[in-house]
């Protein structure tokens, strides 16, 4: 992530079907063209801090929506704590207000701390929230194969799922996505295993065609 305007290059010349980026680098770097959406993430953390888990709001949608976005985007955690679960929902039922007010859709980033042997319920209690609380896509790690079929069938708003740690096996992970995307999941929302790739190009294209069912 050195140069974001080349890894911004390479998914729009693979076909991605929309870029999420912070205000900044959409600013500066996302190429003025309507083939790929521009998704502006609106929540920010920094790695110096012990709990980066826990976002910010970093960008007010007013300014997102100057830049040209398509859709909004926002991260939130849960499993953090009473205080910083209520600040979330709240922070997250606010911001989806904003979003009907102002006529965008918002993808909201799902992510929860659990120390559950198995973590699939909840990855789905969380997309589960979102969705209540007005999220138009719904981003969710994935939840093992036992859980993807019932969290794309329960939660009332369409699914993408992460692309997850970037250090396992390219053809498993696409072979992982084709099973999800026969669940009824509704697309991917991949940036290390992209922008991490040899080819980051090649590699977009190989997700389009995953979700598109033309791979």
């Amino acid at each position: 992530m050195v140069d974001v305007g080349s890894v911004m290059d390479a998914a729009v010349a693979g076909g991605a079907d929309g870029v999420v980026s912070h205000c900044g680098s959409a600013a500066r770097c996302m190429p003025v063209q309507r083939g790929t959406a521009l998704v502006v993430h609106l929540s920010g953390a920094t790695a110096l801090s012990p709990r980066s888990e826990l976002k910010t709001r970093v960008c007010a949608p007013e300014a997102a929506l100057a830049l040209g976005a398509d859709a909004l985007s926002a991260h939130v955690t849960l499993g953090g704590g009473s205080a910083e679960d209520r600040a979330a929902l709240a922070d997250l039922g606010s911001l989806a207000a904003d979003c009907d007010r102002l006529g965008i859709p918002l993808l909201v980033m799902t992510y929860v701390r659990t120390d559950a042997p198995d973590p699939g319920p909840a990855v789905l209690h969380t997309a589960r929230i979102a969705a209540e609380l007005g999220a138009d896509i719904v981003k969710a790690a994935h939840p093992g194969d036992e859980h993807v079929a019932e969290l794309a069938a329960t939660v009332p708003a369409p699914v993408v799922l992460a692309g997850g740690q970037a250090d396992s096996d390219w053809d498993e992970f696409c072979e992982s996505a084709k099973a999800a995307m026969g669940t009824g999941v509704a697309g991917l929302c991949v940036g290390r295993r992209m922008f991490g790739a040899v080819d980051p190009v090649r590699a977009t294209a190989d997700l389009r065609a995953i979700v598109h069912g033309e791979g």
